[in-house]
C-alpha cells in the first residue's frame, strides 16, 4: 500500500472545498502514514489575492495539526507554484513565509492572446485542432521554462491540459506527436533531481485516468528516472489517497521498487 499522500489541497485553496483537520482526518481513516498539504499559489493571480498572509494562515494550520495528530499522521508542510516566472518577487514572498517540506511545479495558466485564462476554464470546443494543438505545445514549452529557471522538487500533472482537451471537451488529441517535448521535460528532471508526479486524481472521474499515463511513465523508467511521488490532488476528503491501490500496480508493473517523499526538501526513498 502507498502510504503519503504528497498533493493535498484545503480550503486555503481557492478551490478547496476540505479544512486540513478534514483532510487529516481522512488520510488516518484511509490508514495513510503521511500527507503533505500543497496549497495553490498560481503566482499569476499574486496581486489579486493576499497570498503571503493566506500562506501564514496554511502553516499555522499545518502546525496545528501537526501537534493535534501527533503519534498518528506525519504532517508535511507544501506548496505548489505554478506561475512563478509572472512574477518572481511575488513567488519569492510567498516562499519566505515558511520552511517548505516539499515544493510543487505546475503550470496551470499558459498566456496566449486568444487564451488568457486557465487552461481549466477554456473552452476547447470553440478551437480548431490546429490551435488545440499549439496550445498543448506552449503548455510543454512553459513547463520546460519552468524546469529550467525556477526551483522545486516534484513535477506536478504532467499533461494536465488534457484532462479537459481530451476529457471534457472530447478533442481526441493524440499526446505521442509530442512525444520529443516530453522526453525532453523527463531528461530534464532526471538530470535536475527533480521527481516526477503520478496525479490520481482522474480516478475521482467516471472515466479513470493518471497523470501522466503508463506509456510516459515507462518512457521516463526507461531513460533511467527513479523518483516519482504520489498525489492525489484531493480538494475534498473524499478524494485523499484516490486511485492509490491502482497507482501502486502501474509502478509496480513498469518497475519501480521505490516512491519518494520529502522532508525539509531532501527526497527519501520508500519502499513499496
Amino acid at each position: 500500500m502507498i502510504k503519503y499522500d504528497f498533493h493535498i489541497h484545503t480550503d486555503n485553496s481557492l478551490d478547496g472545498r476540505q479544512s486540513v483537520d478534514d483532510a487529516c482526518r481522512a488520510a488516518i481513516e484511509k490508514g495513510l502514514k503521511g500527507i503533505a498539504i500543497t496549497d495553490h499559489a498560481d503566482i499569476c493571480f499574486f496581486e489579486k489575492e493576499d497570498t503571503v498572509n493566506r500562506f501564514k494562515k496554511v502553516i499555522s494550520e499545518i502546525e496545528a495539526a501537526k501537534e493535534k495528530y501527533d503519534g498518528q499522521l506525519e504532517i508535511y508542510t507544501g506548496i505548489e507554484m505554478a506561475e512563478y516566472l509572472t512574477n518572481a518577487k511575488g513567488a519569492e514572498a510567498t516562499l519566505a513565509v515558511g520552511e517548505y517540506d516539499v515544493i510543487l511545479g505546475s503550470v496551470h495558466t499558459v498566456y496566449r492572446e486568444d487564451i488568457p485564462d486557465s487552461y481549466s476554464r477554456v473552452d476547447f470546443s470553440l478551437l480548431t485542432k490546429e490551435k488545440v494543438i499549439s496550445f498543448i505545445d506552449l503548455y510543454f514549452d512553459k513547463m520546460l521554462e519552468m524546469i529550467y529557471k525556477t526551483d522545486f522538487d516534484i513535477l506536478s500533472h504532467l499533461t494536465c491540459p488534457l484532462r479537459y482537451i481530451n476529457g471534457k471537451y472530447k478533442c481526441d488529441i493524440d499526446i505521442h506527436i509530442f512525444e520529443s517535448k516530453i522526453k525532453k521535460i523527463l531528461s530534464e528532471i532526471i538530470e535536475r533531481g527533480i521527481s516526477l508526479e503520478i496525479n490520481t486524481s482522474g480516478y475521482a472521474s467516471t472515466v479513470p485516468y493518471f497523470m501522466p499515463e503508463h506509456d510516459i511513465l515507462t518512457l521516463y523508467y526507461e531513460m533511467a528516472g527513479r523518483r516519482v511521488s504520489i498525489g492525489s490532488d484531493a480538494h475534498v476528503s473524499a478524494n485523499v489517497a484516490v486511485g492509490f491501490d491502482k497507482a501502486l500496480d502501474m509502478i509496480r508493473s513498469v518497475g519501480f521498487d521505490s516512491y519518494v517523499i520529502y522532508k525539509q526538501r531532501k527526497p527519501n526513498f520508500i519502499s513499496i
